[in-house]
């Protein structure tokens, strides 16, 4: 066939999933980034297709006031999903453009739990449109994930009359191709096929690109039909199911990958606990053990902390799956004879055969690790309180040590001290003796000089008499005493009388001799 292939009235819709809930940032409370999907939708999409109501979406929302996001504004009423102030889906001024019929679109926002989602449908009506063409749905690729930046992920959903194809496959290839541009498609593999209200559908992914695409092409003329609020309500919970756990899936081989990193560093640690345990020098050897054991410590909270983050994930993946399966049965209720499923229930098989279960050898293997980690601190911690103990005890033993050699040294000094003083005091006594003899001394020259002038004033005294009366050398006691003689005699008892009566001022005279003494001793001197 030479003719281009042609559809007629395509409908694009793009579902994208925020995360709006952080646990990290407190129970219930909004992530930093939450309202980022209002934001691309209304400034990115609505600047590419200039729909006033696109770009002035953030007014029409409950989480925003004043043009500002307020999170608390959803608190009023949180049994009810929706976001927009009056409940209902947004409908846009049909946009004319040059050479292209006009662009109809539509907008609805819902809040999924701790999910933001959106429905943004563009479509042409009672057109037909060459395939190549639906490029204008998505200008300068402006619905992609890379641009849209939903942290779950999304899903571009495109209906279509195939008016001119060769076969629904070729036509649903060509339709990718077109939409979301010649680089990204060679990149998306279909994943399934099925059909769905009489009609095929294609299902494209690309998990790494978060791009996610489904391609239904009309065969029963019924189709849109079936496809009412209802079946999109349910539509949206699956996918919205499906993105969380794809995105859960990939947190955990994030979580996993970081084990295995803080695996293979206390790995690197371990060989230093035998270089250490071989330290002589106990202190050295406490001081290693400790910084050690510090830096296996954090590296174990934090191996810890992923495999918390694992279980979580894994508890996540069983929630959605449960919510998936929810809604899958919701749609195969809706569905008519000879729809073909498989390719929505076979995402459940891999919840359980594949993520689920790759997570559960995530933590086995991570577990394993941690036990040999725990038992690794808890030796470690043996051997820190040994050593601590250990080391209390010889500075113990070093501070007696010390106190022992300070009580002999303090003996030796007192006992010095002692010698010293002894010595000082014979040093003092033979000086105190040096005195006494001194003093005796000058006593006897006192004494001497004092008997030799009271001698000489005694003769001076008698002399007179002798030339009076000389002396007869001859005794004759018949006559009297020679006058010379009794002035010896006299003087001799006068002062035998007179020290008898000084003898009790002697004391005093001797206390006071020491302090004229070196006076006499001076004036004798010189």
């Amino acid at each position: 066939m030479n003719e281009p292939p042609q559809i007629k009235n395509p409908s694009i819709t793009l579902y994208p999933f925020h995360l709006r809930n952080d646990g990290d940032e407190g129970y219930q409370k909004p992530a930093q980034n939450a309202d980022r999907i209002w934001q691309h939708l209304a400034d990115n999409v609505g600047g590419k297709f200039e729909f006033p109501e696109l770009k002035a979406l953030r007014d029409k929302l409950i989480c925003y006031k004043n043009g500002k996001y307020h999170p608390a504004g959803e608190d009023a009423n949180l049994s009810d999903p929706k976001l927009l102030k009056n409940g209902k889906p947004l409908n846009f001024t049909p946009l004319t453009q040059p050479n292209y019929p006009n662009l109809y679109g539509s907008i609805n926002a819902r809040r999924i739990s701790d999910t933001y989602a959106a429905d943004l449908t563009l479509y042409y009506q009672n057109a037909t449109i060459l395939v190549a063409d639906l490029k204008q749905l998505n200008p300068q690729g402006c619905l992609l994930s890379n641009q849209i930046q939903a942290s779950l992920g999304q899903t571009l959903f495109l209906y279509a009359e195939p008016v001119v194809y060769d076969d629904y496959r070729t036509l649903a290839d060509k339709c990718v191709r077109a939409l979301v541009g010649d680089g990204i498609e060679t990149e998306l593999q279909i994943t399934g096929t099925g059909e769905l209200f009489g009609s095929p559908i294609f299902e494209y992914d690309n998990l790494s690109k978060k791009c996610h695409v489904l391609i239904w092409l009309q065969q029963n003329p019924d189709t849109l039909k079936f496809a009412t609020a209802t079946f999109n309500y349910h539509l949206m919970n699956l996918l919205c199911a499906r993105s969380k756990t794809l995105f859960v899936y990939n947190q955990a081989k994030e979580s996993y990958r970081l084990g295995q990193q803080i695996a293979t560093k206390l790995d690197k640690l371990l060989p230093e606990f035998t270089q250490i345990d071989s330290e002589p020098n106990r202190e050295v050897k406490l001081t290693k053990l400790k910084s050690l054991l510090a830096a296996i410590r954090s590296l174990v909270f934090n191996y810890a902390q992923e495999l918390r983050h694992l279980r979580e994930f894994s508890n996540t993946i069983d929630i959605n799956t449960e919510n998936y399966e929810a809604a899958y049965a919701k749609i195969k209720e809706l569905s008519v004879d000879g729809d073909n499923l498989q390719f929505l229930e076979k995402f459940l098989s891999l919840c359980d055969r594949k993520y689920q279960s790759q997570i559960q050898k995530y933590l086995n293997y991570l577990m394993a690790n941690q036990d040999l980690f725990q038992q690794t601190i808890s030796t470690i911690r043996g051997m820190v309180a040994i050593e601590q103990v250990e080391l209390s005890r010889e500075q113990a033993e070093r501070e007696h040590q010390r106190d022992r050699e300070q009580i002999q040294l303090y003996q030796q000094k007192e006992q010095e001290q002692k010698e010293r003083d002894l010595a000082q005091m014979v040093i003092v006594n033979k000086n105190e003796e040096k005195e006494k003899k001194r003093d005796r001394q000058l006593e006897n020259i006192i004494f001497f000089v004092g008997t030799a002038i009271g001698g000489g004033q005694i003769f001076s005294a008698a002399y007179p008499v002798i030339k009076d009366t000389p002396i007869k050398w001859q005794p004759d006691f018949s006559l009297p005493l020679h006058p010379f003689t009794a002035t010896i005699i006299g003087s001799l008892v006068f002062g035998i009388l007179f020290g008898l009566l000084i003898l009790p001022i002697l004391p005093l005279a001797r206390k006071i001799l020491p302090k004229i003494g070196p006076l006499v001793r001076k004036i004798f001197s010189r």
